[in-house]
């Protein structure tokens, strides 16, 4: 009898472990079915956003180009040295008293230059986009930011329009001469103050000689 209860604990037992273990098993199972499922959504995941952000990428990449080749066109070059040239003389014919005197005139004349601004800041937009950051690393696309964006920002004073004048300015850094020029003036600078500072020292002697010689 006794030998019989034994046996027959031996066996729930037995029947107990081997349950856990097919437990155990079919958690372990559960659980690699749900990384694999995890894991392929996630491969399938990445595989479905790469294309579209590379695709985002490369259009990204050529409308940088296409603005860099129409905006570095020589022609279109040329076209902004004219259009500034325009503008300036415009400004120096507001000027006048039959401009001034007359409201339908003035606006006109107030409309054409908004519209020069509108062009010059599109042409600036565009080298933006074809530079990036690397616009603000260059001196002189830099100072035509700084030329455009205070064209706008002093628009509305009455006062400080007459400043637009300096947007002619913005010659210099589309003539090829007189941006070598500007460049060369800078490069020699150092040297014309040692000049200027021997010019003045020499004048300093002569005069202090001439006046004790002659003061009298």
């Amino acid at each position: 009898m006794d030998e019989d209860n034994d046996q027959f604990l031996d066996n729930k037992k037995y029947e107990d472990s081997s349950r856990e273990l097919g437990e155990n098993s079919n958690s372990e199972e559960s659980r690699t079915t749900h990384m694999t499922r995890t894991s392929s959504m996630t491969l399938l995941l990445h595989e479905s956003v790469r294309p579209s952000f590379k695709k985002a990428v490369n259009e990204c990449n050529s409308l940088r180009l296409i603005c860099g080749k129409i905006v570095n066109h020589p022609r279109v070059r040329t076209l902004i040295i004219l259009l500034i040239i325009i503008n300036a003389i415009m400004m120096g014919v507001a000027t006048f008293d039959f401009v001034d005197d007359n409201p339908k005139v003035s606006q006109a004349f107030e409309m054409t230059d908004l519209v020069f601004l509108v062009i010059f800041t599109v042409e600036l937009a565009m080298q933006l986009v074809y530079h990036g950051y690397k616009l603000f690393l260059d001196g002189w696309l830099f100072f035509d930011f700084v030329i455009v964006v205070l064209s706008w920002s002093l628009s509305q004073l009455q006062i400080i329009r007459a400043f637009r004048i300096f947007r002619a300015l913005r010659l210099i850094t589309r003539v090829k001469v007189m941006k070598n020029l500007i460049t060369a003036l800078f490069d020699i600078m150092p040297r014309l103050g040692a000049v200027t500072a021997l010019l003045a020292l020499i004048f300093y002697i002569y005069a202090v000689l001439c006046t004790n010689l002659f003061g009298e």
